[in-house]
């Protein structure tokens, strides 16, 4: 089923990340998935509507099973308190104008608020037809063939205030709740702050220093002569690299990279811009020399 989630603040967002990682590494069947025993543990912060036709309510609706409806809509209100909405749209669609009065009477008697929304694809009315033709393209379909996937009707856009409270005139208190559903999301991100998992390293000693150290064995293992021009490198990298805040990043690489080598998952021998760094050389993320090759390492770092 569908659901939506919404992050309030900072602890939802943790939480709706936490909820999207667990789906993709339990959770996934055909696509990732969450359960009511993930949005038990993880809803705090987090502002829940019923979604769409393809929601659990609705769903429950559309088969008649009342009971159903409501035994889910009060797992949620349960969980979610006043941060819990069913939720209404009409996009000129016979199923969601069939459901639209149950759906009402059930936030009624479970005394759940309503809310208004719109399933929007493309910004104008007019952009159906592009939309529908690239939904052809992707689907690999001829403009004018029967396509299961598209659109029943043109009412997918970014509709105005306006519209929205002419589309629900019966039940304007669902519009000014999509109002309130806005204001109670104020969750901002953070930029300009590289945030990075934290590298423990083994030896218990700074990742600077544990850094530097396996640049300078994996340059012995490397290259058979040391000569001037690899130290100098190497140093120039380091500082750039530290400077920066890179250190943990090249950390976790390594990681990753060292436990698919010795779990006999295939690795590249590195690509793009990396490739040029002569640390990721010798620790063993890469497998190109870059002073062979003559690479240049400011194009992957740049103090400037």
């Amino acid at each position: 089923y569908h659901l939506i989630l919404l992050c309030k603040n900072a602890t939802g967002y943790q939480n709706l990340i936490k909820m999207v990682t667990l789906a993709s590494s339990e959770g996934f069947y055909g696509k990732p998935r969450v359960d009511h025993e993930l949005l038990s543990k993880y809803h705090e912060g987090l502002v829940c509507l019923s979604a769409c036709l393809a929601g659990e309510i609705p769903q429950a609706l559309l088969n008649d099973d009342i009971e159903k409806a409501e035994e889910t809509a009060m797992f949620y209100k349960t969980l979610f308190g006043e941060d819990f909405y069913i939720e209404l749209q009409d996009h000129g669609i016979e199923e969601q104008r069939t459901i639209l009065p149950a759906l009402i009477r059930l936030a009624k008697k479970l005394n759940i608020e309503l809310v208004a929304t719109n399933d929007c694809h493309y910004i104008e009315k007019s952009d159906s037809k592009m939309q529908h033709a690239m939904v052809c393209v992707q689907t690999n379909k001829h403009m004018d063939d029967p396509n299961p996937l598209e659109f029943e009707t043109e009412e997918f856009y970014v509709k105005s205030t306006d519209e929205m409270y002419d589309l629900f005139a019966y039940i304007p208190a669902a519009c000014a709740n999509t109002a309130k559903v806005a204001e109670k999301c104020n969750f901002d991100y953070e930029f300009g702050k590289t945030k990075l998992p934290k590298y423990e390293n083994p030896m218990g000693i700074s990742n600077k220093d544990f850094f530097v150290k396996m640049c300078y064995e994996g340059l012995e293992k490397r290259y058979p002569v040391i000569t001037k021009e690899l130290t100098d490198r190497l140093e120039y990298e380091i500082s750039v690299i530290t400077k920066m805040g890179f250190v943990d990043y090249y950390l976790i690489v390594y990681d990753f990279i060292n436990y698919a080598k010795s779990h006999d998952i295939p690795v590249g021998p590195g690509r793009g811009s990396g490739a040029a760094s002569l640390c990721a050389y010798c620790i063993g993320i890469t497998n190109i020399d870059p002073m062979k090759y003559n690479l240049i390492f400011e194009r992957f770092l740049n103090p400037e």
